[in-house]
């Protein structure tokens, strides 16, 4: 097959648009998702939004695709489409994920998080916008109680209790192009890098590399860990002082993270999620918060339930910091897309397989 029809049903930039067009025949450019039939049967590869092709729409309509271009690395949504519930669709239609394209974007986001919460960053903005005055050092100091009535000139150099990056280890739950890039930073940083999966072993990155970025051989990692052992899965949380999160939502990922795994940690531990929010209960994240040996911080870009409610106790704890599902969000984000489906056609044409390739078995 040729692979020179695309079918768009997104708003693009005109960058990202001038860059299909310069690399297919026919692009079928239809945001509004209102593709007349005879133009969708002609399509080979669409570019659509994380939750796959329109929900009515049939295998009967797109008989000539075989590729469908994800805007998220998640397709959890995606997968479900009735159209994967039949053996000759899943057959027909490969659905590829944007895994790669986040390396623009959600490391900075985790690297903010840390550095913010271990300088405590967030209340120092807290006291100075909410209270209007000069936060005092004691109360920028974890775990010291607060004494309101001491003066600004009271506490000397030394006394904030901030932490460093330098010498900690950080266990990266799921090792894929987001905590490879996150990783390559960290090392720099002076921080051990240690990884868990299902596996417990290295594995070569084979999709979609942004070139300068992640870890495509996978050696970063001092040690591997493996998520299906028990014993290898809590030996790997009890050693990361950081643990962030980058699954995406599957039956094996949901609620994986238990009360008794965020025990395992060391005292003052930080949470980082930037994967999915169903990965653990918010329940768990506060009780952490709240043990006396539990989490220093938690960085939260998901949550369980997402949003959460109003006045949920995530949203006001002191020693937490959450953003609605952000960390990934850039202008040119869709842009990004764009270059990755050309790369991934590239591919296809020569010979290879689309990249970043998911099981709807599994969802991932």
């Amino acid at each position: 097959m040729s692979f020179q029809t695309c079918g768009v049903i997104l708003p693009l930039s005109d960058y990202a648009l001038n860059l299909l067009r310069s690399n297919f025949t026919t692009v079928h450019y239809y945001p509004e998702e209102d593709i007349p039939d005879e133009l969708a049967a002609e399509v080979e590869i669409w570019y659509c939004k994380w939750f796959g092709l329109p929900a009515e729409w049939t295998l009967e309509k797109v008989p000539k695709t075989k590729v469908l271009q994800l805007a998220s690395a998640g397709a959890n949504l995606a997968v479900n489409h009735s159209i994967f519930e039949t053996e000759e669709g899943r057959k027909q239609i490969s659905i590829s994920t944007s895994s790669g394209i986040h390396v623009h974007t959600i490391p900075n986001y985790i690297i903010g998080q840390i550095i913010g919460l271990y300088t405590n960053l967030h209340t120092a903005v807290y006291i100075s916008r909410a209270k209007g005055r000069w936060p005092r050092r004691q109360e920028l100091q974890y775990r010291a109680p607060l004494d309101e009535n001491a003066s600004t000139s009271a506490y000397t150099f030394g006394r904030t209790g901030s932490y460093t990056l330098r010498g900690r280890t950080a266990g990266m739950l799921g090792y894929g192009h987001i905590a490879r890039e996150t990783a390559r930073v960290l090392q720099v940083l002076g921080v051990n890098v240690i990884a868990a999966n299902t596996s417990g072993e290295r594995r070569v990155d084979d999709g979609y590399i942004v070139p300068g970025t992640g870890d495509e051989q996978g050696t970063i990692p001092s040690a591997y860990y493996s998520t299906q052992d028990p014993a290898s899965f809590n030996e790997f949380l009890s050693k990361s002082d950081i643990l962030i999160a980058s699954l995406p939502s599957t039956p094996a990922t949901t609620y994986l993270l238990t009360e008794e795994h965020f025990k395992a940690l060391p005292k003052d531990a930080l949470f980082i999620n930037v994967g999915r929010g169903d990965l653990t209960k918010s329940e768990h994240i506060l009780a952490a918060l709240d043990a006396e040996d539990g989490l220093l911080g938690a960085g939260l870009d998901v949550t369980d339930p997402e949003p959460l409610p109003d006045k949920h106790a995530l949203l006001t704890h002191p020693r937490a910091v959450v953003t609605p599902h952000t960390s990934a969000d850039t202008s040119e984000y869709f842009d990004h897309v764009a270059e990755m489906l050309v790369a991934n056609v590239t591919r296809i044409r020569a010979g290879g397989k689309p990249m970043n390739t998911v099981d709807p078995a599994k969802g991932y």
